[in-house]
């Protein structure tokens, strides 16, 4: 399928910012969290978390568009009582924050566009650790330098950046068996990828994290890759299809829009169709998670 589509007209920004973002949202962050985790094995890269055990305590971390928390509470579990930290996330959208209540006192979100906003001066050069993961659809034309500007800004010199990421414009779509047919997966692949064309978004950037880090002077930049596992691919193809699904609202009904290339309606059709063939096993996925760390030098 070729012909382009109303994806065309998708804003990543307002997609994380609307309402809609519900429980469903935050079922799949937790589901993306433990898949980016199965994937990468860590949740501080090692060579940082041994720097981080050299620095006077407590420590401060900050989780930009950290989303309903959980890389945060794991963190927490993860340090344990042999290290004392600070861990701070920040989102533009609150919605999926757990109550106050539940968190450990340790781990404070808030809402807060740390890309829009200016920096307060008690966030300037404070964070040990910025960590970022899975931005790449709120940067569509691949200029990850503003974004890279305020982690230097939070990051105390000596600091480290961490940014997990996968390519969101590659997409493969595998069958267990030739008798289990892709069809309907392959059509929705083909209308993001025209989406995509249409508004000339490339995430070959992501695979050359670490030069473009060294760009914004952090030092001793490096890119680790990580092939998924084929025992995840059901998890993968499941984070996705929550995504499928609530691209629906980016489609004109038939009766909105008679003439559009394609309907809300066959789009619903498409995914229907879609799960069906992932009910039979066929897996979506993207096939690497790339991690990239640098230093802020001191």
């Amino acid at each position: 399928m070729t012909t382009p589509s109303h994806v065309e007209n998708y804003d990543p920004s307002n997609f994380w910012t609307t309402p809609a973002r519900n429980f469903r949202t935050s079922a799949r962050l937790h589901l993306q969290h433990f898949l980016f985790q199965n994937t990468i094995g860590f949740l501080i890269e090692p060579s940082i978390e041994e720097h981080l055990a050299t620095l006077s305590q407590p420590l401060k971390i900050a989780d930009l568009a950290c989303g309903n928390g959980v890389w945060l509470t794991e963190l927490h579990t993860h340090l344990g009582d042999k290290v004392s930290a600070q861990l701070d996330g920040f989102d533009i959208n609150p919605v999926n924050f757990p109550a106050p209540a539940f968190l450990p006192a340790s781990v404070k979100l808030q809402q807060r566009d740390v890309l829009a906003e200016p920096l307060s001066a008690e966030m300037i050069g404070t964070y040990d650790v910025v960590h970022i993961r899975a931005f790449v659809s709120i940067v569509p034309d691949g200029n990850v330098g503003p974004i890279l500007a305020v982690a230097s800004k939070l990051l105390k010199p000596g600091g480290f950046i961490q940014w997990d990421e996968s390519r969101g414009d590659i997409w493969m779509v595998e069958s267990p068996s030739p008798q289990v047919s892709t069809s309907a997966c392959e059509s929705i692949v083909q209308v993001l990828w025209s989406g995509q064309k249409a508004r000339n978004i490339s995430d070959k950037w992501v695979e050359g994290l670490d030069k473009l880090l060294d760009k914004s002077g952090f030092q001793d930049s490096r890119l680790l890759a990580r092939e998924k596992r084929k025992q995840d691919y059901k998890g993968w193809t499941e984070d996705y299809l929550i995504v499928w699904e609530e691209l629906a609202s980016y489609f004109p009904t038939k009766s909105e829009a008679p003439d559009a290339p394609l309907s809300r309606e066959s789009w619903l059709d498409m995914f229907a169709a879609a799960v069906r063939e992932t009910e039979q096993g066929v897996a979506v996925h993207q096939g690497r998670v790339f991690v990239a760390v640098g230093q802020k030098p001191y």
